[in-house]
């Protein structure tokens, strides 16, 4: 398998529980790799195989050419950030960055030169004598980064290394870190259940699924043309529709009888070549979705439905509305491009019209049982908040 880091055919049990299932995939050396997935998915473990902390009970890690399985974690050339930091408490800051090197016995004046490096690079000079208590977390986020960057890894991996941080913190951190690599230059393995993050600081994502990679390609990818329901669901919000082909179009297009919804059809791009009678699974994403109190203009490749609104809920650049049509439940997201306060608002309770392109729904594999427990949301309804703010 090529690539600068490849895990080939890595399965991994504790007890009869199988945590990795014959894992195969390849990261390019100098990019940002995101490990994405829910709690208990394997990604850490992952993580920690590649650092030498856990053996795989099959499989090979490769390291530029080298195979790294069977390496103690000391002799391999890659380091851990991990999420508590663990950084030694009696220890100064630049005590902590100077550890690494002190245990490698370099030079003491190249040691100095080096911690003063990083210090300036995290923007923490000013602080390099005092205590990680001393410390907010997100500078001791940039510490552990730096202790972890001047060994000079070949890969830098980093367990969840925002998820102590408040949303605010995490997000300017995340602009740190991309950064922070642009200078440096080395491969980032980054695991986190959070899409937000891997969405925005990856290169290329890898959605793991009990065990398995469900789909791995650039964010816009995966988050634009989900391979499986589960990817659809757990990246960002989604509405799900099931129905039956009824039509083939001259130009690849397919029309669909939706369940739950009376007699209502949608137009879909059928980009897996379906025949009539065939059942559907689709993705919309509520962005991609337009909503307004006036029916749209007639046009052959738009889906409108009629609906009512059910809940609404401000969040500032946007709004989220949730429409009712026969027995299923619809999620929209208006973004708002003009001043809010010049638009006529759309009223709880109202009737609305909503209108998407028939190239903006996504025919995905049906979900298995077992995938249901594990997703983000109710796939049969869009996700609501516990308390929505109407506007009667």
């Amino acid at each position: 398998m090529a690539g600068f880091l490849s895990f080939e055919n890595i399965s991994k049990k504790f007890g009869r529980q199988t945590v990795l299932a014959d894992v195969s995939f390849s990261v390019e050396k100098g990019k940002i790799f995101s490990l994405l997935g829910p709690s208990g998915c394997g990604k850490t473990t992952l993580l920690r195989i590649c650092a030498g902390l856990e053996s795989p009970d099959s499989g090979r890690v490769i390291l530029d050419g080298k195979d790294i399985t069977d390496l103690v974690p000391n002799d391999r050339p890659v380091n851990t950030v991990f999420q508590n930091y663990a950084l030694f408490p009696h220890m100064t800051i630049w005590e902590n960055i100077a550890f690494g090197p002190k245990v490698d016995k370099r030079p003491k004046q190249e040691i100095a030169s080096e911690v003063e490096k990083y210090l300036e690079m995290i923007q923490m000079t000013r602080h390099a004598y005092k205590k990680p208590a001393q410390l907010s977390g997100g500078m001791r986020q940039r510490v552990a980064l730096a202790r972890a960057l001047i060994n000079h890894p070949q890969v830098l991996l980093l367990d969840e290394p925002l998820a102590a941080l408040d949303l605010k913190l995490r997000q300017r951190m995340l602009v740190e870190l991309d950064e922070l690599h642009d200078k440096i230059g080395i491969t980032f393995v980054y695991v986190t259940h959070d899409q937000s993050e891997a969405m925005s600081i990856s290169d290329d994502v890898a959605v793991m699924n009990q065990g398995i990679i469900e789909q791995m390609g650039p964010p816009a990818e995966i988050y634009e043309a989900p391979k499986s329901s589960f990817v659809a669901a757990f990246i960002g919000d989604t509405n799900f529709f099931d129905g039956t082909v009824t039509e083939i179009t001259d130009n690849d297009y397919s029309r669909v009888q939706l369940e739950n919804m009376g007699n209502q059809q949608m137009l879909i791009f059928n980009d897996r070549r379906l025949n009539i009678g065939d059942g559907v699974h689709v993705s919309i994403r509520p962005e991609k979705i337009d909503i307004s109190g006036e029916q749209p203009a007639p046009d052959q490749k738009k889906n409108v439905l009629k609906g009512h609104v059910e809940d609404i809920i401000y969040m500032g650049n946007s709004t989220k509305f949730w429409i009712r049509i026969g027995k299923q439940l619809i999620s929209v997201q208006k973004q708002h491009s003009a001043f809010l306060l010049d638009q006529k608002p759309i009223r709880w309770k109202q009737e609305v019209w909503l209108a998407w392109h028939a190239d903006n729904g996504y025919i995905l594999d049906n979900f298995q049982d077992s995938d249901r427990s594990l997703l983000p949301i109710n796939v049969s309804e869009p996700q609501k908040p516990e308390k929505a703010h109407k506007r009667k």
